[in-house]
């Protein structure tokens, strides 16, 4: 179910029947995929792993677009600190990164 907040009222929906996964141009297909995207960004940002920014001292840790998630790295070890990240997380949200 989901809940839209405005400032004069809060909307419910009917509830959300899946089993199995979101199709692609589904209405609802962005939101329900970037949801559980913000605790792996959290704890792919916090990792200080990642691609670091020609000139800077920041690191991009992972990219999206749309449908497609990239982890940039020059390291194997990190790269499978990060795989291992999103293995858990994906478990932990129930989606599947192939």
């Amino acid at each position: 179910m989901l809940h839209l907040k405005t400032k004069k009222e809060v909307m419910y929906s009917q509830p959300i029947q899946t089993q199995r996964g979101i199709f692609h141009g589904e209405y609802h297909s962005p939101l329900l995929f970037c949801i559980p995207l913000t605790p792996l960004t959290n704890k792919l940002n916090r990792t200080n792993c990642g691609y670091k920014e020609h000139g800077t001292e920041r690191k991009i840790s992972h990219l999206l677009y749309m449908d497609d998630f990239k982890l940039p790295d020059r390291s194997e070890d990190n790269m499978e600190n990060e795989i291992n990240i999103v293995k858990a997380i994906s478990k932990d949200t129930n989606i599947n990164f192939g």
